[in-house]
């Protein structure tokens, strides 16, 4: 997928160099070539020319879904592109888009441009969201390949739910090499992301109100007298809100043979330096947690042991054959003997790291990976929380899934489906007490559809996660503008209690430009944003005097802190930790 921005519901005066004149993809009127295409499943829908009330354009396509495809892919309206083109042409699409139904609801349209034949190598796929209104995209991508006229589909997909869209003023255009975004008008980077946008001043507000405590210090003699004009110090030491990554534990424990013995010592002083919270990558998952829950249980005790109490297990179940042992594909015409040997492993894990790990994904991506569900049943799930509940009544037993905040917010099937499977357990009882959201990203979500999805899931009455955060792209400012949005978007929400990224170095993350720090160590731009949030703007270290009274005052980000107060040779010291219902501490100078 090739693609530097999407611009919705904005007009730009042109940047940069003129473009040259660009050459339709799409011939003649789009709204006549663009031909309803549907596959051998049960999908079904229409396409019909009406008239485009309230738009700046006379007709549009009203694409009506009535039963939903097997594949995203078997519902389209579908062109030939008319003209040739080259690798990493710059191409812009623009079109309007409006729901009409579901009312007051969402529509979601997919534009994809493809290889006409196998491996149908998609230069451009990407889902958008629009609502009852019309609203305008602008889409620019480069093409992946050279194709002569007839090589390639511009198609777009709407089978992701029944609705009725209505889909108008078409054109995608190739402006030729070296034509950037910003030349056609576009911003550089994503909707939302100027400085000025709307949602940035609302949610530095929650995080005033949400994330802060009043911190009251009293300052006193060894008699308990006030001491007026003491000079107080509060120094925030660790974040209550937990700011965590992803690890690997025979790096971490060097034991990985391609690590030399100065990438242990940078990874663990990184590691300590940035982040209060940490999950395992993979060594807790069933099959390594099998063949080596040694390495696991060592590097959980690695982690207690330097003050990192925030651990999250990942993951329990993935009910899919190629993520469990693989003795289990073979009980599948053994219902309860398979089973049974799900619920043992649930009782042998979460009793082997009960008191030392404070929250377990039981079920990691359900709408998805079905196997287990498929033989056992749907309610079998609620069984497997209930297990973990049984064997560490402590723990806080959380269900994850993808593709819930990423591409562009809008597989609402996956998003709709995952509430449902929630919904569903809530039913059944199991005790499921918090919502994990991945956060894969390959192209950035706008913030306020984030917000907006992120306000829809918290009506379950859960605390939400970011567990798994990375941004793949070669665009590091893209991905440090990125990452400092959806921080704020997450830290603004009172849902969210934690974040989590997926990994921080280079030489240890399954997706190495996704990474904040690079093969050699040095410092990528998202990890300056990190820094700049997390222990920047959201760190607090003030310093004042106390006044008539002996009270200092100071509204803190809530978390532990050191305070030190002295007044001549006298000096006095506490810590303390600030809650949102704030706290007070008395310092008594000797």
């Amino acid at each position: 997928m090739r693609f530097l921005a999407v611009l919705a519901g904005v007009t730009c005066g042109l940047w940069g160099q003129s473009p040259t004149q660009p050459v339709p993809l799409i011939a003649g009127d789009p709204l006549q070539a663009l031909r309803l295409t549907l596959g051998s499943g049960p999908g079904r829908a229409t396409a019909e020319r009406v008239a485009a009330e309230g738009a700046g354009f006379n007709e549009a396509l009203k694409l009506t879904t009535t039963a939903l495809p097997a594949n995203e892919w078997d519902i389209r309206v579908r062109a030939l592109g008319a003209a040739a083109v080259k690798k990493d042409d710059a191409v812009l699409a623009t079109f309007w888009l409006k729901c009409v139904e579901p009312a007051d609801g969402e529509c979601v349209i997919r534009l994809n441009v493809e290889r006409r034949d196998s491996p149908y190598t998609k230069s451009y796929s990407q889902p958008v969201l629009a609502g009852p209104e019309w609203k305008q995209f602008k889409i620019y991508f480069q093409m992946a390949e050279d194709y002569a006229p007839g090589g390639y589909y511009v198609d777009f997909w709407f089978s992701q739910q029944r609705q009725v869209a209505l889909l108008g003023g078409i054109t995608v255009d190739d402006y030729g090499q070296g034509v950037k975004g910003v030349d056609l008008g576009l911003d550089p980077l994503y909707e939302g992301a100027a400085a000025d946008a709307p949602w940035r001043a609302a949610a530095e507000e929650r995080i005033e109100k949400l994330r802060k405590g009043e911190l009251v210090v009293e300052v006193v003699d060894a008699e308990g007298n006030p001491v007026p004009g003491a000079q107080v110090r509060a120094r925030m030491t660790r974040h209550a809100f937990g700011w965590g990554t992803a690890i690997a534990a025979d790096l971490l424990l060097g034991e990985r043979r391609s690590a030399s013995a100065s990438d242990v010592e940078n990874y663990r002083r990184l590691l300590l330096e940035n982040f209060n919270m940490v999950v395992f990558e993979n060594d807790l998952k069933w099959p390594p947690w099998e063949a080596n829950r040694a390495r696991a249980l060592s590097g959980i005790q690695w982690m207690l042991d330097h003050g990192i109490t925030k651990i999250r297990g990942h993951n329990l179940v993935w009910p899919n054959w190629q993520y469990l042992p693989k003795d289990l594909a073979e009980l599948q015409s053994d219902p309860e003997a398979l089973r049974k040997r799900v619920l043992d492993h649930i009782q042998d894990e979460v009793t082997a790291t009960r008191g030392s790990v404070q929250e377990w994904d039981v079920l990691n991506e359900p709408y998805t990976n079905k196997a287990l569900q498929k033989i056992l049943g749907d309610a079998e799930m609620a069984a497997w929380f209930k297990k973990a509940r049984e064997y560490d009544p402590g723990v806080a037993l959380f269900i994850n899934d993808y593709s819930i905040l990423s591409a562009n917010g809008a597989d609402i099937a996956h998003r709709n489906g995952y509430y449902e499977i929630i919904r569903y357990l809530g039913e059944l009882e199991a005790p499921v007490d918090g919502i994990g959201m991945q956060g894969h990203f390959g192209s950035p979500t706008p913030p306020e559809v984030m917000l907006r999805i992120l306000d829809r899931f918290a009506q379950l009455g859960k605390p939400i996660e970011i567990t798994e955060f990375d941004f793949n792209t070669k665009d590091e400012r893209l991905q440090a503008a990125f990452t400092r949005d959806l921080l704020t978007t997450a830290f603004s929400h009172p849902a969210v209690t934690n974040f989590l990224m997926w990994g921080f170095w280079e030489g240890s993350h399954w997706l190495p430009q996704g990474a904040m720090v690079r093969r050699d160590w040095s410092a990528k731009p998202n990890f300056e944003a990190w820094r700049e949030m997390v222990y920047g703007r959201w760190w607090t270290d003030e310093k004042g005097a106390a006044g008539e009274d002996g009270v200092y005052r100071v509204r803190g980000f809530q978390g532990d802190y050191e305070i030190e107060a002295a007044l001549g040779e006298r000096v006095g010291k506490a810590t303390v930790s600030i809650g949102a219902a704030g706290t007070s501490v008395k310092v008594v100078l000797n």
